[in-house]
């Protein structure tokens, strides 16, 4: 172990190198050393933990240029960031506005080139359907619901509210479901049902376009979709698992993880959403940075609008 001379001057070397910004020249003549001795002294220093490094972005970090790097670094189509303060970004309420802001202004040229649109649930949404003007667009568009009911009182997971929003913005049609995403599979759909899940599934293979959230991972999540059982709950908040997509968790590597046999999960199968020419994903949060990472290296999503704190802690990661 060196002595505590020895360790002194390893301290001094660094900080002369390191925080002094001197020249290995200039400190060797001042601690009467030779060039090659600094150079090892600095090396050792780093080794031994004396110095350690934090990278950050600079505060003047161009959003546009920050967009392009995740694009680069998640290989995705788009990435919108909307800017926030760091005061705000610890409140998921004040995240899921200004990506809901975001999102309004963005959504309206995407949708009108599409004819059919799958929309998700969850908390930036719900927001997103609050935030949308009115507008004269394309009224053969058709909004579909790419996930069943929830009796839950989340205002969040009441998909056809939802629905309904986009629909009277957009002064165009959709679909209502009266199916709900969890269902015990011992019970058989009634006649009606059926044909409504057949018209719902030949809808979904039509789709141009799907909007979708983000959920945190289980072990952050404040709630679960109540209809699933305390033991489903427990296995899924200790599985380990990244985040979730239409009720429908992943592990970093794109496996989702499976459903209790006992309840049948109706749902837009996120294993197909990289087979559509455009999944657009509305999340931010620290929270969701591996689930958003993940889903984008798996190809579940192609466009992704976040907040500026997100993007920030997003491309620290990658």
């Amino acid at each position: 172990m060196p002595r505590q001379s020895d360790l002194l001057t390893l301290y001094r070397v660094a900080r002369y190198y390191y925080k002094e910004g001197m020249n290995q020249k200039k400190i060797a003549a001042i601690e009467n050393l030779s060039r090659s001795q600094i150079s090892r002294l600095i090396e050792k220093a780093l080794k031994m933990g004396i110095v350690k490094f934090t990278l950050h972005l600079p505060s003047e970090f161009d959003s546009n240029e920050l967009s392009s790097a995740l694009e680069r670094g998640l290989g995705l189509e788009k990435v919108i960031v909307a800017p926030i303060s760091s005061s705000n970004a610890d409140s998921d309420l004040k995240v899921s506005q200004v990506i809901a802001i975001a999102a309004a202004e963005y959504l309206p040229q995407v949708f009108s080139k599409s004819n059919v649109v799958g929309i998700g649930w969850g908390k930036t949404l719900y927001e997103t359907s609050l935030q949308l003007s009115f507008t004269n667009g394309n009224s053969a568009m058709y909004f579909v619901p790419m996930i069943g009911l929830s009796g839950d009182d989340n205002p969040n997971l009441q998909i056809n509210t939802i629905i309904d929003r986009f629909c009277e913005k957009f002064k165009c049609r959709g679909l209502f479901t009266n199916i709900p995403t969890i269902r015990e599979r011992e019970l058989p759909l009634t006649k009606v049902e059926k044909e409504r899940f057949e018209n719902l599934k030949e809808l979904w293979n039509g789709l141009d376009v799907a909007v979708i959230g983000l959920g945190k991972p289980p072990d952050k999540a404040t709630s679960i979709i109540s209809e699933l059982s305390d033991e489903y709950i427990l296995k899924v908040s200790q599985s380990q698992t990244c985040g979730d997509i239409l009720a429908q968790f992943y592990y970093p590597g794109g496996k989702i993880f499976s459903f209790d046999d006992r309840y049948d999960h109706i749902a837009f199968e996120i294993s197909r959403l990289n087979a559509l020419k455009s999944v657009i994903c509305l999340a931010g949060g620290a929270d969701k940075v591996n689930g958003i990472i993940a889903a984008a290296r798996c190809g579940f999503i192609k466009t992704l609008i976040t907040d500026s704190v997100t993007a920030r802690l997003i491309f620290e990661h990658i």
